[in-house]
């Protein structure tokens, strides 16, 4: 089969690979679509603490399944079926497993970070990982499902939306869902915000209150938006150290921050506005089997094509990875398997 590795940071390699071989209480499943994510861009560079090359990465995707073998596993799926993947490995003997939270494994793995994922033709995916869905969603819609699943997970940790004003760090695909999420949550006083400029049009034409952080002062923005308190709330989807250092003076005394992005490394926070605030800082990371569900229903009515800006096939997959890199008006970058 075709498949895009990873060989060494920087370097990417369409090339003729061995099919996965389905184990025991797994399917096999032919790729349709499969999404770029920042994780994706993180291994790229060499940074990613865990992932090793040659790897085939990709744990946002869809297809459909062409072989199953359950291993003495009962199943109700079937060859044919349409599904995504809630792509999350755990222990399952942790103190987090133990109790609920397996989303927050001391162990955690995924696919296409610590086994080959869906850059390719064909992934091999345990039976209990996958989500079947209609064919009223599109490959594409589905292979949303994952990082939608992150903002549905946002909104669960920041709790019952008793706030008025919300703020959202970062325009870029995670951020985007997010407000999305938001507006589904019915919340009306949301304010968008980015430094690129192509990012900041695309969140307007998504009928977002956005601004440009870089040529607008955004603290005061955010205070004339609340009559001098600032935000209830802020979602920091940027993962920069501008965001990190910024995000107390944005939000009001005794306020949220949510912590959506991952920051690669250690960067400066106000702790001393934390504690004179009272300010609320909660982490989140990916999202519960439960949130997974959520996004699978709540996409059928979101606008997913202005969250994808770009497609590119299997073939010219290390190209999607120079966009997302290099592109201004990249957002989410789909590789397409059967084109």
């Amino acid at each position: 089969m075709k498949a895009l590795r990873y060989l060494n940071p920087g370097i990417l390699k369409t090339e003729e690979i061995d099919s996965p071989v389905c184990a025991d209480g797994e399917a096999l499943v032919r790729v349709h679509s499969a999404g770029i994510c920042g994780s994706d861009m993180a291994i790229f560079a060499g940074k990613h603490p865990r992932a090793k090359p040659p790897l085939v990465m990709g744990h946002e995707f869809a297809g459909e399944i062409v072989e199953i073998q359950p291993g003495g596993i009962e199943t109700q799926l079937a060859v044919g079926d349409r599904v995504t993947a809630y792509p999350l490995l755990v222990c399952g003997s942790c103190w987090a497993c133990r109790n609920g939270v397996s989303h927050v494994c001391r162990d955690l793995k995924l696919i296409g970070i610590d086994r080959d994922g869906a850059f390719a033709e064909y992934v091999s995916v345990p039976l209990d990982l996958l989500v079947k869905f209609s064919d009223r969603l599109t490959y594409d819609q589905a292979a949303l499902i994952e990082p939608l699943a992150v903002g549905v997970h946002a909104l669960e940790m920041a709790g019952e939306p008793d706030w008025q004003t919300a703020l959202v760090i970062g325009c870029g695909p995670i951020g985007l869902l997010v407000g999305l999420c938001l507006q589904n949550a019915g919340i009306e006083n949301l304010l968008m915000c980015d430094i690129n400029p192509r990012r900041v049009k695309r969140a307007a034409g998504m009928n977002f209150q956005a601004i440009n952080s870089a040529d607008t002062n955004l603290v005061d923005r955010v205070t004339e938006m609340t009559q001098g308190e600032g935000a209830d709330i802020v979602f920091e989807c940027a993962g920069s150290a501008p965001a990190a250092l910024q995000m107390c003076d944005l939000v009001r005394s005794r306020g949220k921050i949510i912590m959506v992005s991952v920051h690669k490394e250690p960067h400066p926070v106000d702790l001393r506005a934390i504690s004179f605030k009272e300010i609320s800082m909660i982490g989140t990371r990916v999202y519960t089997p439960g949130n997974y569900r959520q996004a699978l229903q709540l996409i059928t009515d979101l606008p997913y094509e202005d969250v994808i800006s770009h497609r590119v096939n299997l073939e010219s997959g290390a190209d999607g990875f120079d966009i997302m890199g290099q592109a201004a008006d990249a957002c989410k970058v789909i590789i397409k398997a059967e084109i």
